[in-house]
């Protein structure tokens, strides 16, 4: 029998649970976000769980964490098992209306590739993308903020999400912030529209311009739709592939 605090057993139970999930282990951010804690109390539990021969790790090597207790022992995610105290015989506990579990929110696994822009030769040619999770209940607008921050922006200018029967239709349903001296644009309002509004399906792709001068070109695909995790903030940034071209060009 593992020998383990329940403190350890809920970092153990999270682990188990994104694995079963996503089929790799977490990264220790995630750990983090996931148990309200900093990263470096992420760090100092993982090398008590080590060293306690609970979970086996590749220091230097990301998303390594092993667990090595057996899962029968593991604890649930996300459940506390009820204290019982015992009732008298003739104690008859009174009926309670049942409180409706909300139904786990839709996950979106997008990767957002950069395609086209004003980028130096330094850039050219160069693969960057990110691969960002959104709930489905959150809005393009919500998307359009990881993209920009995920990218390492700083200067706001006007966005559009482009869902013709190509990745860049501009007669396309389109959603960004309508112009309100134009009564009837044909855009959709990106601030209102949620990601489960849009019926997407994996491996959907769309298109994202941001700033209609300089025109930067992102594609965007759905990956996957799988289940939030309740205590994990979204959307998040979970890959990064590629340095972000700075936002102007250089001079």
């Amino acid at each position: 029998m593992a020998d383990f605090t329940p403190t350890q057993g809920r970092y153990l139970a999270f682990i188990h649970a994104y694995i079963s999930l996503h089929g790799y282990p977490p990264a220790e951010s995630e750990i983090a976000a996931a148990m309200c804690v900093s990263p470096p109390s992420v760090n100092q539990m993982v090398k008590m769980l080590e060293k306690k021969g609970l979970i086996l790790r590749h220091p230097g090597q990301p998303r390594s964490l092993q667990i090595l207790v057996p899962e029968d022992e593991i604890p649930p995610w996300n459940q506390r098992k009820s204290a019982k105290s015992p009732l008298p015989t003739d104690h008859k506990p009174k009926p309670t209306a049942a409180t409706p579990m909300a139904p786990p929110a839709n996950l979106y696994v997008l990767s957002v590739n950069l395609v086209a822009g004003p980028v130096s030769e330094k850039f050219a040619n160069k693969r960057i993308r990110r691969d960002i999770e959104i709930r489905g209940d959150q809005t393009l607008e919500q998307l359009h903020q990881a993209i920009f921050a995920a990218f390492d922006r700083s200067d706001e200018h006007l966005y559009e999400f482009q869902f013709g029967k190509r990745p860049f239709d501009p007669d396309g349903p389109n959603y960004g912030v309508p112009d309100p001296q134009e009564r009837d644009n044909g855009s959709g309002d990106a601030r209102t529209t949620t990601l489960d509004a849009l019926d997407l399906k994996s491996y959907r792709v769309f298109g994202y311009r941001f700033d209609f001068g300089d025109e930067w070109y992102h594609q965007v695909q759905v990956e996957r739709i799988e289940r939030a995790i309740p205590t994990v903030t979204y959307p998040r940034v979970i890959k990064r592939v590629g340095q972000s071209p700075p936002q102007y060009a250089e001079e």
